[in-house]
């Protein structure tokens, strides 16, 4: 004779599908706790994170002023070495031949051809002083990376991909555009900028050419 096989009771079944159903909305609510504590990072956060970090390049490209008392453009290397050391090497008309300017946290100073060098506490009080329209190299080491410099700052604009496109900040108005891949980071490639100066209204214009890190 074959032995008799016993089957589990309705009861039985009763408990088993309880016990499944128990462990599937335990593992979905698991899961749902998980996506909940680890939603997306916004893109611009990641980028901003991510060029936030550069400090030191060399950029080459030209700058183009207009303003009550100069007009033109010049061939422009800026090397930069941290928060405070840079050094912008002008080269054209509108440096009068070269000019250089100096920044480190002693100060700034700038260098006309052979003329004895000028110094000052900031490089947009030194510029305005000897070539007539300021040039906030301070600000600018962040602006030049589509980021706002610290402090105060008024409306801000971005793109879809979180890339600024225009900023108000220490009396500039700021339009950046043209943002391409440069190794592991994305940089605007001309911003345009204009205040109203003492003298009068400036509108400053740079292009980079290229970058190197």
């Amino acid at each position: 004779m074959y032995p008799i096989t016993e089957f589990p009771s309705a009861r039985n079944y009763f408990f088993l599908l309880v016990a499944a159903l128990t462990l599937l909305f335990s593992a979905c609510a698991s899961q749902k706790t998980r996506e909940q504590r680890t939603p997306d990072v916004p893109r611009e956060t990641t980028t901003a994170k991510t060029v936030a970090q550069l400090e030191q390049w060399t950029i080459r490209g030209k700058l183009g002023v207009r303003s009550p008392k100069d007009n033109g453009s010049a061939n422009l290397t800026w090397a930069q070495n941290g928060v405070q050391n840079y050094r912008l090497h002008l080269s054209g008309p509108l440096g009068a031949g070269t000019t250089v300017i100096t920044g480190s946290a002693g100060g700034v100073s700038l260098v006309r051809g052979d003329e004895p060098p000028v110094v000052a506490r900031s490089a947009s009080q030194l510029t305005t002083q000897t070539l007539g329209w300021p040039l906030p190299a301070a600000e600018m080491f962040y602006w030049v990376r589509g980021l706002p410099a610290p402090g105060a700052k008024g409306a801000e604009r971005h793109n879809a991909q979180g890339q600024l496109l225009s900023l108000q900040q220490s009396g500039w108005l700021l339009r950046f555009s043209d943002y391409r891949q440069n190794g592991p980071y994305r940089l605007p490639t001309r911003i345009k900028a204009q205040t109203n100066a003492s003298a009068g209204p400036v509108q400053v214009t740079l292009v980079i050419k290229a970058w190197e890190f």
